[in-house]
């Protein structure tokens, strides 16, 4: 029965990719192809390697293991998941790209005062936060940051900082890229960048921003080519980046242990994990363990907790930003907690998926509702860039940095999107808005984009 199942996940995939692929619309750029290969990656190819290697790491550590009615259950949840989201998307986004009318922009003095002014308010936050994040987060009441683990939830919380400070070196991010693409491509200009991915590969935490940054500069790489797709030579450059992802995701100190000289560079060269018997074992951890997480799920809501969250973890949209050192006494995570996952296995760190977050919501209705909203937000947002925000200089990087983040958005569900579109997105967000304020102060008179000055640049706007 499963076969079967695995078989059928296979198709509807496939059929979804040729019908979104007939549509003209389809590229790199298109939220719903990130989807796909989130799709294929966790829904796809992991429950084959969890039924035909026989995964069960993730079991043990919820401590819970589905039978083939549940296997197969989370396969066709899954699915139509997949369905609701690139019939939403596919309609909301099905506008073809136009490549040919890509302008060649240039920054002029206004741009670039604007972006160093930002540099010079953000840079520092974000380097002291690094700095402090360097040894990572401690559990034993000692450290730069501490954090402890609300019991109840399993959830991580900061003890002695905030999250403000903690994780403001994200956005390093933003203010790397950005030097990228107002210094046009220049090859010093990939010096921050380089540096802000090798500290995240030091840091051994955080890795999904590793491969969010380089998605974020290969999208801006091919709005700047002209292209649609990736070339073989992008596939080939991403394998390192994969490998180290893998690795870091069995070793979070493995970069740190090299290093400190606790372990040599033939360490990282080691492509399996846990005792080293099979290659494909490396794969076998919670990375792209969506499918297990939603098994879980799928059997704890209802049948365990006898309710649905009723889309109230929304909520926690409205508490979140406020600082626990301002209010020790907020709840974590969401405030009305009708599903806590924790109580029925250990889902400590673990990520629900968009698909779960649904379904937590509601069952199919739920799930369906979630996933056709998203997909309506994603694919207007695909409307938006190739209809008008394409020819604007600032929306480019604004697009080519949020688009990557919708991939954290399918694994974890929930507000997460918010949380990392915060630090992800602010610094270009103060950068256009200094821009717009020096514009309309006058300041930089001499600027050949300012109000009334001859619009020789105006395809640049």
């Amino acid at each position: 029965m499963i076969e079967i199942a695995l078989i059928a996940q296979t198709l509807v995939l496939v059929l979804v990719a040729v019908a979104y692929l007939s549509t003209g619309s389809a590229s790199m750029f298109h939220p719903l192809t990130l989807y796909l290969i989130f799709h294929a990656l966790v829904f796809v190819m992991r429950p084959i390697l969890v039924h035909e290697a026989g995964f069960d790491q993730v079991w043990l550590f919820i401590g819970f293991w589905p039978d083939a009615q549940q296997f197969v259950f989370t396969l066709m949840v899954s699915s139509v998941a997949l369905v609701a989201f690139a019939l939403a998307c596919g309609w909301a986004g099905n506008v073809r790209p136009d490549l040919s009318r890509v302008p060649d922009f240039r920054f002029d003095k206004v741009d670039i005062a604007a972006f160093v002014t930002t540099a010079v308010l953000l840079a520092p936050l974000a380097v002291y936060s690094a700095i402090q994040r360097q040894a990572g987060a401690s559990f034993t009441g000692s450290g730069d940051v501490q954090m402890e683990r609300d019991p109840m939830t399993g959830q991580p919380i900061y003890t002695n900082t905030t999250g403000y400070i903690a994780e403001a070196h994200s956005m390093g991010l933003p203010l790397t890229l950005g030097v990228i693409w107002v210094c046009r491509f220049h090859p010093l200009s990939f010096i921050p960048f380089g540096a802000f991915v090798a500290y995240r590969a030091y840091l051994g935490w955080g890795r999904w921003a590793i491969i969010m940054g380089i998605l974020g500069l290969v999208l801006l790489v091919l709005y700047r080519t002209r292209t649609r797709w990736f070339r073989l030579w992008y596939a080939a450059a991403a394998l390192p980046v994969l490998a180290l992802f893998n690795i870091l995701g069995n070793n979070r100190a493995a970069l740190r242990d090299i290093l400190a000289g606790d372990a040599g560079w033939s360490s990282l060269f080691r492509a399996t994990a846990g005792d080293g018997s099979r290659a494909v074992d490396a794969l076998a951890n919670q990375d792209l363990a969506n499918f297990d997480f939603l098994s879980f799920i799928l059997w704890a809501v209802p049948g365990q907790s006898g309710t649905y969250t009723w889309f109230t973890q929304y909520l926690q949209l409205f508490t979140e930003p406020i600082p626990r050192v301002l209010w020790p006494d907020k709840p974590v995570g969401d405030p009305l907690k009708w599903v806590s996952l924790h109580d029925y296995g250990n889902f400590a760190n673990l990520t629900t998926s968009l698909p779960g977050d649904g379904w937590m919501s509601g069952g199919w209705i739920g799930m369906i509702v979630t996933m056709v909203a998203v997909g309506l937000i994603l694919g207007r947002l695909h409307r938006w860039f190739w209809t008008s925000g394409f020819t604007n200089r600032y929306a480019v990087l604004f697009y080519c940095a949020f688009l990557p983040l919708s991939l954290q958005w399918f694994r974890d569900g929930n507000i997460t999107i918010v949380k990392f579109g915060f630090f992800s997105l602010l610094p270009i967000l103060l950068w256009i808005g200094l821009t717009r304020a020096l514009r309309a102060w006058g300041i930089l008179d001499d600027d050949p984009l300012r109000p009334g000055a001859p619009s020789k640049l105006a395809s640049d706007v």
